[in-house]
């Protein structure tokens, strides 16, 4: 039988918060364990397909492994930014679907996302898909 630690290397994990777990506070993570996965604060499609992309997508080498968390939910986006978060180096691409602000609730992604599982589904394809 495989120890805990074979199934699941990542002992810790931090959940990402927006305008807290940037780049420094995922470094600052990184010196206090090398047994974690970091995660970004979550950056929308928009903010990446419209937006300056290297303040939402430049870390430190020494952040790995680290995983953007997109929000968003029009498949060709999300798909879209699996690809830029592949072309910067990231190891994961991960889609939010538990921000509960209202903020975000607004913008159709988040928290929302968990009462309609269809396209949770399309997302996740199209970002598999394209990576």
């Amino acid at each position: 039988m495989q120890s805990d630690q074979a199934l699941n290397p990542w002992r810790l994990s931090v959940a990402p918060m927006m305008d807290w777990t940037d780049r420094h506070c995922r470094y600052f993570h990184r010196l206090l364990t090398r047994q974690t996965r970091l995660y970004t604060e979550m950056v929308t499609t928009g903010a990446l397909l419209h937006g300056d992309v290297p303040p939402h997508l430049e870390f430190n080498d020494e952040e790995h492994p680290v995983a953007l968390q997109l929000g968003g939910s029009e498949p060709t986006d999300l798909a879209h930014c699996a690809r830029l978060a592949q072309q910067w180096g990231y190891d994961e691409a991960n889609l939010n679907c538990g921000c509960p602000s209202e903020r975000v609730q607004r913008g159709a992604f988040g928290a929302c996302l968990m009462t309609e599982p269809q396209p949770v589904a399309d997302g996740v394809k199209a970002m598999r898909d394209a990576v």
